[in-house]
């Protein structure tokens, strides 16, 4: 029943809500990673955006994606609900899935369960040490209401020898979801982050980002993360605006396995596993 309790409170804020006092942002499950790599870095990946996960952090980095790529995610996210996964990239184009699932929920003797999803296409081109792109997003709920709904983000992306800069902004164009008695506009957020990447030696280098999200809203956030890698080994530390973050990677020729465990105080701690391959 406990379980019951947290999966419903966790699903409420991040899915197909509806309260008597009011409602969430039913299209937050975009705020849910698909990156176990970006997750370890508390999710401040905005202006780093160097591998498939570019497609969902900022599109504008898809201009110096040079491999195809697919990747995908699974999390038991916070002992409650269902996360996954599916990314497909390639140079200057990228699409992903979305899937969130609470299981059935027992509450007030009824059995219910909340079902959402999202696929996003992107793409992106640089001039120079300019990218610039966009992302179109389409969220979906089954149950318990089937709606729809859309909106486009555009991004830009600044990269030097070492330093990054990183632009989203989240919801500039949109299509309000509704539901049976109302309908929900898709609130304008912005995200900009600034990275540092240092090559030590061959194959031996740190990353570095810190990152505003949610920013002009009542509620932003500040996220910061940490990578340092030797070859095909990568460890991480971050904090995502709720709490600490940690990450390993282990990388075999064109495959990689990235892990990622996030901690919270008012939910149980979640692991993150994601799968990339590159062609």
């Amino acid at each position: 029943m406990k379980r019951g309790i947290v999966a419903l409170a966790l699903t409420m804020l991040v899915s197909v809500s509806l309260l008597a006092s009011g409602y969430s942002n039913v299209a937050s499950i975009f705020d849910l990673s698909p990156s176990a790599r970006a997750s370890g870095m508390g999710g401040a990946f905005v202006a780093l955006a160097d591998d498939a996960s570019a497609a969902f952090y900022n599109p504008a980095g898809l201009g110096w994606i040079k491999q195809i790529s697919l990747s995908s995610l699974f999390a038991r996210q916070f002992d409650a609900v269902n996360y996954a996964s599916l990314q497909f990239v390639l140079p200057y184009f990228g699409a992903s899935v979305l899937y969130l699932d609470s299981g059935p929920i027992e509450a007030s003797g009824e059995t219910f369960s909340y079902t959402s999803g999202g696929g996003i296409v992107s793409t992106g081109f640089n001039i120079g040490p300019v990218g610039i792109g966009g992302r179109f997003k389409v969220y979906r709920a089954t149950s318990p209401n089937d709606v729809t709904g859309w909106a486009f983000d555009p991004a830009l992306l600044v990269v030097t020898d070492i330093v990054r800069v990183g632009l989203l902004v989240e919801n500039a164009y949109s299509e309000p979801i509704v539901f049976p008695s109302h309908s929900e506009e898709w609130t304008p957020l912005m995200r900009i982050g600034v990275g540092i990447t240092l090559a030590v030696g061959d194959g031996v280098g740190v990353n570095a980002a810190v990152e505003g999200a949610g920013l002009f809203s009542g509620s932003p956030r500040l996220c910061a993360g940490f990578e340092t890698y030797v070859d095909g080994l990568a460890a991480r530390v971050g904090y995502d605006g709720d709490g600490a973050t940690f990450g390993l990677s282990v990388r075999f020729s064109s495959f990689e396995i990235d892990w990622a465990y996030i901690t919270r105080d008012a939910f149980p701690d979640t692991h993150r596993v994601s799968l990339e391959f590159r062609f």
